[in-house]
């Protein structure tokens, strides 16, 4: 063969030709299959009205850094990773005590709750003095409502989580059970 160069480059296309059509099948497939939801097959706690939770509650707390109290009730949760980079999705809801609230802050590392926190999550508003009050909404109520008890809290001075950011909302209406909700999202 007078140009064993030619036959590297071609065996070199066929490898790469195999691995584009490869990845392009398994890109369709995932798109036809639809979104993998199998932790709400396993997770009663799951939100039932979405699609895509592909990661546990405990991964999904481990990755935001977050420390769920085990007395938590009501909770509902959405979890997902994916797209080109892997990025996660958490949205939380619970209701919890006074002080399993103090002490999730804490282990989380979330600033003290306030009303004048700004609010980080595109989907979430601040209640404003004067506005109608609006109740929970979105999937399962996981977007927070907007009320004159709501306070807003995000990752505190040290810990500012610049590739996976959280806020918090906690709605203090039955002051002995508040009830949380947390968004993390990677960026």
């Amino acid at each position: 063969m007078k140009h064993p160069g030619c036959l590297a480059v071609l065996v070199s296309a066929v490898v790469l030709l195999g691995v584009l059509g490869w990845g392009a099948k398994s890109m369709l497939d995932s798109s036809f299959d639809g979104p993998d939801n199998h932790v709400a097959a396993t997770d009663s706690r799951v939100c039932p009205q979405t699609e895509g939770n592909n990661v546990s509650l405990a991964d999904a707390t481990e990755h935001f850094g977050l420390q769920v109290p085990a007395a938590a009730t009501s909770l509902v949760f959405t979890a997902t990773a994916g797209g080109l980079q892997g990025e996660g999705r958490l949205s939380l809801r619970f209701t919890t005590t006074p002080a399993d609230l103090a002490t999730f802050l804490t282990a989380s590392h979330f600033e003290p709750s306030g009303a004048n926190t700004a609010v980080l999550a595109s989907d979430w508003s601040a209640y404003s003095s004067g506005a109608a009050v609006q109740s929970a909404r979105g999937p399962c109520g996981l977007t927070p409502p907007g009320n004159p008890t709501m306070l807003y809290s995000q990752d505190g001075p040290g810990y500012v989580r610049k590739t996976s950011p959280r806020c918090l909302a906690v709605d203090h209406t039955d002051p002995a059970h508040p009830v949380v909700w947390v968004s993390g999202a990677d960026v």
